[in-house]
């Protein structure tokens, strides 16, 4: 450790306390009339001089604050981070399993004696590795990367050991992988790489969701290996037990491909399976990926939406293509001159920058669309007259003009409790650009439910940004802003997609044009459908007798599957609804039976969902060695197969881009602070204090 002083003032000042330290002596200790009798000892003075100056020189010398800059340089070994793939590809294909993991824990040992060691087990993400059972469904090794760079960046990363088959069924190509260029890869080829005897179900797709009355595709494709000559039959099932479709199949080669398309009608409302059977075949060594089901969600007629505009705008295609991404929703689009004035087919309509200067001569009739029963959503643009807007409507009023805006900012309010968003989304919207809302007073009426009130550089005000209000058993909704398609622009910029926007506006649309359910208790999940090693969130509300939210009571809830199986919870509070996070439910169909008493009247309420296996990681077990070679070739790495595991301690020690780092700490301290030089200016003064009594010096 190196130390050095620093001070607040000019070295030279270091004089001004010698001088004021002898002066300051000599004063007291300079003549001979303050020295009660005669032929003292001249000592006795140089010693009470000394000490007298000594101890206001310390004092002058604090007052000037010096510091005490330390420095200290600290060793950082290099991290390794250790993968061991944990997913149902491997479960039966690690050849010698009990010396493969003895190998494992050595090669760990010896890790740990030159570097940090971190070890983790991944499926699509990453795990303790304590959990190790080969039970994972889905292998995502681009994500697992970028979650140990996201998790360890601050660390000296020195390498990745990989062990895996290299096979991945869910997210992007690793070898793609920004971060798998930045430090050496080391892999671990595990698996068998030989093509065995298998007949398997490689792809069934189908539509997430159709409507009522359409037809569904279902495309199928199966593979088989090295079953030449064999036989086997494809069926499909439909969800009421019907065979619609039934095949007998030849297969002709070593390596035979075969598809098939089966179409049928939506039938019925609700989420229905259609369990796809390929009949096993003798020899091949899996049955488990003969089997597959599709689930589709039938629901009944979509919403249709009119986007009517007054200018261009790139808003309107911002918020078109967000709505066309959504099955649920039919959308046309109008600028007003052109539309006709029947809204009778549609549920929502959507005025971007009406009423304005240009519509004057259609206000009566924008005004009897705003008195109908349709649902409405008003975006304020630079271009609607605020004055009109105010006259044909009394739930929000601006006074201000619509030409002059300020850039604002959203902030969440979270008494809102029409729609719930993701923290994901709240946490994206507070790093997008601002919105461009009108400047003026606004007043609403009592009835608002304000999402987002507008923050005007750093000072947040109640000016609302998105509200909405439950005018006489309809909806009205307010964007009081444009921007969107900045949002949309910078959110994808940052994120490679608009996934935070997109459910913003979504959610709006959705809560605008969903009929109004006047039930008291209400008990509803996330989605329809969940893959089984997804947990299962449900959410409930309960409204008083004045429909207002409240959470006084206790909620129970029994989750029951078709095979009969039993759960029962309870729901957790929030600040005015209930949540309850089920966990990871086997496959099947399971009904929601949530009950509560409420001033001593029992309520009720009931939902479904579906959980559906994934057996990707049945479909392909042969093992892909080409790419961990790759991986680890790009990285200037190395590829091991597990009999070489002793071999790379010595790799990593060969490689000069695994190093340690030298990290310089500095700290600074007042010497003020220090007891020491407080208990030394106390030992002269009190030392002198001694002399002068014992001596009897006054």
């Amino acid at each position: 450790m190196k130390a050095s002083f620093i001070l607040s003032y000019p070295w030279w000042f270091i004089l001004f306390c010698i001088c004021f330290a002898i002066i300051g002596a000599y004063i007291i200790y300079g003549k001979k009339k303050y020295i009660v009798y005669d032929g003292e000892s001249k000592w006795l003075k140089y010693i009470l001089f000394a000490l007298r100056s000594l101890a206001l020189f310390l004092i002058a010398f604090l007052l000037l604050t010096p510091l005490l800059k330390s420095k200290q340089t600290k060793k950082e070994k290099p991290t390794i981070i250790l993968l061991q793939d944990n997913t149902l590809s491997l479960k039966n294909n690690i050849k010698n399993k009990d010396q493969y993991f003895d190998d494992v824990e050595q090669l760990k040992k010896a890790i740990q004696k030159d570097y940090d060691l971190l070890s983790f087990n991944f499926g699509d993400v990453l795990q303790s590795d304590a959990a190790l059972n080969f039970n994972e469904q889905q292998t995502d090794i681009n994500a697992v990367i970028d979650n140990v760079f996201t998790s360890y960046d601050n660390k000296n990363l020195g390498a990745v050991i990989i062990a895996s088959d290299g096979i991945f069924n869910k997210g992007s190509n690793p070898l793609y992988n920004k971060n798998a260029k930045k430090i050496p890869f080391y892999t671990i080829g595990l698996g068998d790489t030989t093509i065995q005897k298998d007949a398997y179900i490689s792809l069934l797709q189908c539509p997430e969701v159709v409507y009522l009355g359409d037809k569904l595709n279902l495309q199928i494709e199966i593979e088989a290996n090295k079953l030449n000559g064999k036989t086997t039959v494809l069926q499909v099932i439909n969800p009421s037990g019907k065979v619609i479709y039934n095949q007998t199949i030849n297969i002709n080669s070593d390596y035979f491909q075969f598809a098939a398309n089966v179409v049928d009608d939506a039938n019925k409302v609700g989420v229905v399976a259609y369990t796809v059977v390929l009949k096993p075949v003798a020899g091949e060594v899996s049955k488990a990926n003969n089997q597959d089901k599709a689930y589709v969600e039938v629901i009944d007629g979509r919403q249709k939406i009119a986007l009517i505009y007054d200018a261009p705008h790139p808003d309107i295609s911002a918020i078109k293509s967000t709505i066309k991404n959504n099955k649920n929703y039919d959308v046309d689009v109008f600028n007003i001159n052109e539309f006709n004035d029947n809204i009778t087919p549609y549920d929502l309509l959507i005025l971007h920058g009406i009423p304005s200067s240009n519509t004057s001569n259609k206000n009566n009739q924008i005004k009897n669309w705003l008195n109908n029963n349709k649902s409405v959503l008003i975006i304020v643009s630079a271009n609607t007259n605020l004055s009109l807007l105010n006259t044909i409507q009394d739930n929000l009023k601006i006074n201000g003009s619509s030409l002059n805006g300020n850039d604002v900012y959203p902030i969440y309010q979270s008494s809102f409790s029409k729609f719930i968003l993701t923290d994901e989304t709240l946490k994206r919207i507070k790093n997008l650009p601002p919105l461009l809302a009108p400047f003026g007073k606004y007043t609403t009426s009592n009835n608002v439910a304000v999402l987002f009130n507008q923050q005007i550089g750093k000072v947040a005000t109640n000016n609302p940004l998105w509200c909405s209000f439950d005018v006489n058993n309809k909806k009205i909704g307010f964007i009081c802003a444009e921007g969107i398609w900045r949002w949309k622009i910078n959110e994808f910029a940052q994120y490679k997609n608009n996934d935070a926007t997109n459910e913003l506006l979504d959610k709006t649309i959705q809560f605008l044009t969903v009929k109004s359910d006047k039930r008291r208790f209400i008990v509803h999940t996330e989605k329809n459908i969940y893959n089984s090693n997804e947990s299962i969130d449900l959410n409930a509300v309960f409204y008083n007798e004045s429909y207002m939210l409240v959470n006084e009571s206790d909620v129970n809830a029994t989750i029951k599957s078709t095979k009969g199986k039993t759960y029962n919870f309870s729901f957790d509070k929030t600040a005015n609804s209930y949540v309850l996070n089920a966990g990871v439910l086997p496959v099947g169909d399971y009904t929601v039976v949530a009950a509560t008493d409420y001033k001593g009247k029992s309520y009720k309420a009931a939902t479904q969902f579906s959980v559906k296996p994934i057996i990707v990681e049945l479909i392909n077990t042969q093992a892909n060695y080409n790419l961990l070679r790759s991986l680890a070739l790009q990285s200037g790495g190395q590829f091991f197969y597990p009999n070489q595991l002793a071999n790379i301690p010595k790799a990593l020690e060969n490689n000069k881009a695994i190093h340690t780092v030298l990290y310089d700490s500095f700290k600074t301290r007042p010497l003020i602070d220090w007891k020491f030089l407080f208990v030394l200016i106390v030992l002269l003064l009190g030392a002198e204090w001694f002399i002068r009594k014992y001596n009897g010096v006054i």
